[in-house]
């Protein structure tokens, strides 16, 4: 079984389309199955964060080199009125970050677009919230991350992965947030459609995702517990 590995450069590339290619680079060395990056909307970003924000020849340019290397190429927004720019792009996904869900406008905005996969972080929210918004929802191209945030590895809680897909019979995914990076080897076992995780370079930098984030260096091992996991658990 393949389960895509989706690498989050986020905006750990500091708008340096430098840092951005390195991304890529290392990244493509390394057989990841798909990447994506972070465009918030501007008034919704930390102060010290908008200098981060790339561009739209910026990004177009990412979007051009990365679907060179990778299977899949998606992005994460919450700017409702770039989304047809993003889906001139031909990108592969849109993602929603869990403090997003809520924002209906912005799901259904993606869901007129010809972009075939839309998935949903669903973070800290209760089965019964995410009941009430996926009700409001077509559930056309949707499909669900369980993301987990938690600083305490009892609160992990992979088991969610089952849970999610038994409520709600869509694809269910393993998002990490969390600095306990073994979860993302771990998921396999809840077999997870794919698996999100963050990356940042070996450079000594405050990055804005930084704690959970799994520097070049450390990608290998991580890697290959993925696949001895895989062989372990025998998905087929």
């Amino acid at each position: 079984m393949i389960i895509p590995l989706i690498a989050e450069i986020g905006l750990n590339h500091f708008g340096n389309e430098k840092f951005l290619a390195e991304y890529l680079k290392v990244l493509y060395k390394k057989k990841i199955y798909g990447v994506s990056i972070q465009i918030p909307q501007e008034s919704l970003m930390k102060k010290n964060q908008k200098k981060f924000l790339l561009d739209e020849k910026k990004i177009s340019r990412f979007v051009k080199n990365a679907k060179k290397k990778f299977k899949l190429v998606g992005i994460t927004t919450s700017d409702v009125s770039k989304v047809n720019f993003f889906e001139n792009l031909n990108i592969d996904f849109f993602k929603v970050t869990s403090g997003m869900i809520n924002n209906l406008n912005l799901i259904r905005k993606m869901q007129t677009t010809k972009i075939p996969q839309i998935y949903l972080s669903t973070g800290l929210i209760s089965t019964i919230k995410l009941k009430e918004i996926l009700n409001k929802l077509s559930l056309e191209k949707i499909l669900l991350i369980h993301t987990s945030f938690e600083k305490k590895i009892d609160k992990i809680n992979l088991n969610r992965i089952n849970i999610l897909r038994e409520n709600f019979n869509l694809p269910i995914c393993y998002g990490n947030h969390s600095d306990h990076i073994n979860a993302i080897p771990n998921s396999v076992f809840f077999k997870p459609y794919s698996i999100f995780f963050y990356v940042k370079m070996n450079k000594k930098l405050g990055y804005p995702d930084n704690k959970h984030a799994i520097k070049f260096n450390e990608l290998d091992l991580i890697l290959n517990k993925v696949k001895d996991n895989i062989s372990m658990a025998n998905i087929v």
